[in-house]
């Protein structure tokens, strides 16, 4: 609680000062992002739900070191878990699919949600005795005599302190929830070794819910996971003089502040690649095929993704299947990862260059 106690004498930067002013002006677009994807939201966010699971993954536990191919297979509802590094993984694809579900209540800063929260992530990972509390000995009266507390006394009393640090409406949003984040991580509160991922997953929440709705249409943990070696060093630095009091949060402040910004401007470039397509007079299906007429003679279906993440699979594989009955293409193997070739060739027109013949007259 070193941190949330502590926020009166805390100095903000002018640097950091002015990258919230900045993002708070990207704020101010959150309901028109709002409305101009909501026509397919839950698509969007079905898409979304399974690459922030794969990459909070490989931000927390990718030394488990899961093959490619599991990680594709694991993340399908019929899919059943072989080890617990396989069934953590199921468990993070569920956390995330919770987190994107468009109708899903707000989550909600109390022990409760994060202890359901705790265990929906690591439940059939960790045993339930390393999911429950630590505990630490409180002295009595008696020099002699200690009793043993659970720490989920002083997690209810951190709780306690940012609720009313927050009814103050003192301290920018981000800033408070960071440093929420940092008491969690410093006090140690389960028995089992969090790697941090826990709190990192509650500041995403509360950001994406109540601030930077960019984190709903575009990968957060996606912009973490390559930026994992700034990551770690500012993350141990809130580390140092927790205990006094005096945590340096700044540098991991400065890097969450910069992620989020961007979000935005990939969400910015994203809207209006949207908002083009959806004003095109032509259907989605030959939109696919104009694409797959501009791709190498050997492509897949993923390489039909990365240029339309926001066209359905079901779409994807209607126009695939349109094709090969006209006999423009055929499938190379099957599977996921099936490759597809075409069996026509596109007509490239040569520029036609015609003599000039210049009359000139003596």
């Amino acid at each position: 609680m070193k941190c949330i106690q502590n926020l009166a004498r805390i100095q903000i930067p002018s640097d950091v000062t002015m990258g919230s002013l900045r993002l708070y002006i990207e704020i101010g677009r959150n309901d028109y992002y709002q409305t101009l994807f909501a026509p397919d939201a839950e698509f969007m966010a079905k898409q979304l739900a399974l690459q922030e699971a794969y990459n909070f993954y490989k931000c927390f536990f990718a030394e488990l070191k899961l093959p490619e191919s599991r990680l594709k297979s694991l993340q399908l509802e019929s899919s059943r878990p072989k080890t617990k590094a396989e069934q953590l993984y199921k468990n993070i694809v569920a956390v995330f699919a919770i987190i994107h579900h468009p109708g899903r209540d707000p989550f909600k800063l109390n022990v409760t949600e994060v202890n359901d929260l705790v265990k929906l992530l690591y439940g059939g990972y960790y045993s339930p005795d390393l999911l429950s509390y630590r505990k630490i000995e409180k002295a009595k009266h008696s020099l002699l005599l200690n009793e043993p507390v659970s720490k989920r006394e002083l997690f209810e009393q951190l709780i306690a302190e940012f609720t009313a640090a927050a009814k103050k409406n003192e301290h920018e949003k981000s800033f408070l929830y960071l440093n929420f984040i940092v008491d969690y991580m410093n006090m140690d509160i389960y028995r089992f070794d969090d790697r941090d991922a826990v709190a990192v997953l509650i500041y995403h929440i509360l950001c994406r819910q109540d601030l930077f709705a960019a984190a709903r249409f575009v990968p957060f943990f996606g912009k973490l996971a390559v930026r994992m070696s700034e990551f770690r060093p500012a993350l141990d630095r809130t580390r140092f003089n927790w205990n006094e009091g005096y945590a340096e949060i700044m540098p991991l402040h400065r890097l969450f502040l910069q992620l989020h910004r961007d979000l935005y401007a990939d969400l910015a470039d994203e809207a209006r690649d949207y908002d083009y397509e959806s004003k095109l007079e032509i259907r989605k299906s030959d939109y696919v095929e104009n694409t797959i007429d501009k791709l190498p003679e050997i492509f897949s279906k993923e390489d039909i993704r990365l240029r339309h993440p926001l066209i359905s699979d079901s779409t994807i594989n209607r126009t695939l299947k349109r094709m090969q009955e006209e006999n423009k293409i055929r499938p190379l193997g099957t599977g996921r990862s099936a490759k597809w070739i075409k069996l026509y060739k596109k007509e490239v027109k040569k520029p036609s260059l015609k003599q000039l013949n210049f009359d000139l007259e003596e």
